[in-house]
Order: structure tokens, then sequence, then C-alpha cells
């Protein structure tokens, strides 16, 4: 096998131009490797925004819900509250019809897993810090308001659960007379923050440039069964069934 031994540079201008030469080369060699690296990121900043926006869709969508809902559920647990007041001992369950709609229980909450798993992956896989400035700022400032409403909405679930002696003839004790007061008060609590938090979350999906399209919308609304759209009217029921499960 020849080995090709290097030739020793005759003079300063040789030597200097070697030198030139290889320098140029490494240059040459970390711009590739930059770009190669850029591109890789650009890449993924344009996948994770891609699956950012579909989340959202799907929180706008459970926002829509809430606020569609707000009403009805206050006055429905208004009128359980004057009904618990008003009550004899002998407790006698009270219509399960509301929001224009009949339900399976004395108070349906409307538990939604609204969803932080694909920002959770994102800001684990180190992406976060390639996105720009302003999105970089705001998008964990969205997903706090979304992880809220999933703590708020798993505490309206527990709440509602605590309802579920009045859907019997029970007697009323004033200790549970007061509870269930102080259950509903809770409830009624719970569906005034959440509606503020949506609609806090909608200016910040807006502000992040997030909003989700009338196309995203319906898409991510075929998604979700028993979509309460306004007071009467519920999407993704399957046939058959005339009252909404309890939960």
């Amino acid at each position: 096998m020849d080995i090709h031994k290097p030739k020793a540079a005759h003079s300063w201008r040789e030597f200097l131009i070697e030198i030139g030469t290889i320098i140029c080369g490494i240059v040459i060699a970390l711009g590739l490797e930059q770009g190669v690296e850029s591109a890789h990121w650009s890449e993924r900043v344009h996948e994770a925004r891609e699956s950012i926006h579909d989340e959202l869709a799907l929180a706008s969508v459970f926002g829509e819900e809430r606020l569609a809902r707000r009403d009805c559920a206050d006055a429905r647990l208004a009128e359980l509250a004057a009904a618990v007041v008003a009550s004899p001992a002998q407790w006698r369950p009270t219509s399960n019809d509301y929001c224009g709609l009949p339900h399976a229980t004395v108070y349906v909450s409307r538990w939604r897993p609204w969803p932080t798993e694909v920002w959770r992956t994102i800001e684990a896989s180190g992406v976060v810090a390639h996105f720009d400035a302003h999105y970089r700022r705001q998008a964990p400032f969205v997903f706090a308001f979304v992880n809220e409403l999933g703590d708020l909405s798993r505490e309206e679930r527990r709440l509602a659960n605590d309802l579920a002696p009045l859907d019997y003839p029970i007697l009323l004790t004033p200790d549970s007379r007061t509870a269930f007061l102080r259950t509903i008060a809770a409830l009624r609590a719970v569906n005034g923050q959440m509606a503020a938090y949506t609609e806090n979350l909608n200016g910040n999906v807006r502000d992040l440039g997030e909003v989700p399209t009338e196309t995203d919308l319906k898409k991510a609304r075929a998604e979700v069964p028993y979509l309460f759209v306004r007071p009467g009217q519920l999407l993704n029921r399957p046939a058959g069934l005339s009252a909404q499960p309890k939960h």
C-alpha cells in the first residue's frame, strides 16, 4: 500500500497556503454541521407547533362547552340549593332534567381530560428552547391555564359525587343539609372559575397565534362524546341513550 506523505513546505508562502486550506476546510465543515443542526431543529419546532395547535384546538372545544353550560348549570345548582333549604327532614329526589336535557343523576359534572400531555413531552424534549422568544414566553403561560382547568374539572367531579345521596329519598339532618349546601356553593364557585379561566385561555391562545380554525374545531368536536353545545343539544351521543353519563 502506498502512503503519500505530506510534502514539506519550502517557503512561508506555501506554509500559509496549506494552513489557510486546512482552516477553510474546518470552517466549511462546521458551517455544514450547523446548517444540518439548524434544519433539524427547524423541523422539530414545526412539528411541535403543529402538535400544540391540535392540543389547543381540543382545549378550545372543552372551553366552548364550559361557556355554553355555565348559566344553566348555575341555575340548576341554585335550584338544588333552594330545594335542600326548603325540604322537610325527609328528602324527596327532584327531577334530574336541567339544561334542557335529562340527566342520570342529581348533578352531572362536565369532566374533561384537559390536554397537556403534548406540551409536557415538548418541554421534556428541549424543543422549547428553539422557539422564538415570544412563543417561548407565552406557551408555558397558556398551558398553565389548561392545567388549572384540568385540576378544577377533577375537583368538580369530586364535588358532584358528594351530591349523589340526593338521588335517593334520605333523611336530611341539620349537619347533612349544611354539608350539601356547602358542596353546592363550592360547585357554583368552580363553575364560575372554569368559565373565567376559559375566557382567559381564549385570549392567551390568541396572543400565542394558535387560534384554531373552524375546520380544526369541527375535527376536535367530533372526538368529544356527549359534547354540550347549547341547552337541549348534545353532540356525539350514542343512539338510544336519553340521559348523560354520571360524570
